[in-house]
């Protein structure tokens, strides 16, 4: 039998997998329910992940269907505005682990011709860094420095006015992550490059499937990726190439563009979406929209591995996914 504080580990675990359940947009209401098995479709990423945890747990920041910045409290719903300025549906949220910065990308729906900005929105202010590409921003640990992107250009600004600039880099499969000390950049992409920010200079890192890689973490001891594969879900140590594997599905993963992965912050618990057929058309094929989908939580030390969403049933953790445009549903787990 699992004690009290190993069970109150796998909660914890549970409240950072909202990270990997996520839709394009959500919508101006929230709906609190419990119902039948999650189907793949219900969980499928069409777009970035445009919300993220803040008031340490309590709410969710994302982006609403009603064009609006909004913080929503788990226990009972309760939505505020957090910033007036209008975000665009397909670009991320980016938030600082001290939640001392919140950023995301602005723009006046109104105008002929849209035009992005960088915005900060717990100051509620534009960064002076001109117009963006709406593209998900990226931010330091500390705060301290914030990347964004400009036409051609991928750029990383410093709270003191100085403006590094990266040569190359990319946001797929998943966006740039900064060191601890944010000295340093780890660009994804089909090759992925270490940047050190203060001489310029670059490193190519060891190819490992850096295509399947769905989540990034960079600790004291250099950044870890989580990789889906049909064989194994893996984790990797980005700068050396190595890699273990933590998982083996039995029929598969919500991968290639449609799921995503993400990693505790103590780099203890990893999350991913599992499917199973629920109604087969035959040995070979899957009835249409009968693929469930199941959130596994996996303790990268032991290697044990935990369902904790799926049929749910009864009070519990809350974690979100966007089943249909309009709405935001924050669904109780056992």
């Amino acid at each position: 039998m699992k004690t009290d504080a190993m069970a109150m580990d796998w909660r914890q675990a549970a409240a950072f997998a909202l990270l990997v359940s996520v839709a394009s947009c959500g919508g101006p209401r929230t709906v609190v329910e419990n119902r039948g098995p999650l189907l793949a479709s219900d969980v499928a990423t069409s777009g970035v992940s445009t919300f993220v945890w803040v008031s340490g747990g309590a709410e969710i920041a994302y982006v609403s269907g009603g064009a609006q910045l909004v913080a929503v409290r788990i226990a009972d719903g309760v939505r505020r505005q957090l910033d007036a300025a209008t975000p665009y549906f397909a670009a991320g949220v980016a938030r600082s682990p001290d939640e001392s910065a919140l950023y995301f990308i602005a723009y006046d729906p109104s105008a002929a011709v849209p035009r992005f900005t960088l915005r900060e929105a717990l100051a509620h202010r534009d960064v002076p860094v001109g117009e963006v590409t709406p593209i998900s921003p990226s931010i330091s640990p500390d705060a301290r420095r914030v990347l964004y992107w400009t036409a051609g250009a991928v750029s990383v600004l410093d709270a003191s006015g100085v403006t590094f600039s990266v040569p190359t880099c990319t946001a797929s499969p998943v966006r740039p992550v900064f060191s601890p000390s944010g000295d340093q950049l780890l660009c994804a992409g089909e090759s992925p490059v270490l940047f050190t920010l203060a001489d310029g200079s670059s490193r190519r890192l060891p190819d490992t499937d850096s295509f399947a890689w769905r989540a990034l973490r960079w600790n004291g001891t250099g950044p870890q990726a989580v990789a889906l594969l049909p064989e194994n879900v893996y984790l990797t140590d980005a700068a050396s190439g190595q890699r273990r594997a933590v998982y083996k599905p039995s029929q598969g993963l919500l991968n290639y563009g449609l799921g995503e992965a993400a990693i505790s912050e103590d780099g203890r618990f990893v999350a991913f979406w599992e499917t199973e057929c629920l109604h087969a058309d035959s040995i070979f094929s899957c009835q249409a929209g009968q693929n469930e989908a199941r959130l596994m939580i996996v303790e990268v030390a032991s290697g044990r591995a935990k369902m904790v969403a799926s049929g749910a049933q009864g009070p519990g953790i809350a974690y979100v996914f966007q089943a249909e445009y309009g709405e935001l549903h924050v669904r109780a787990v056992p």
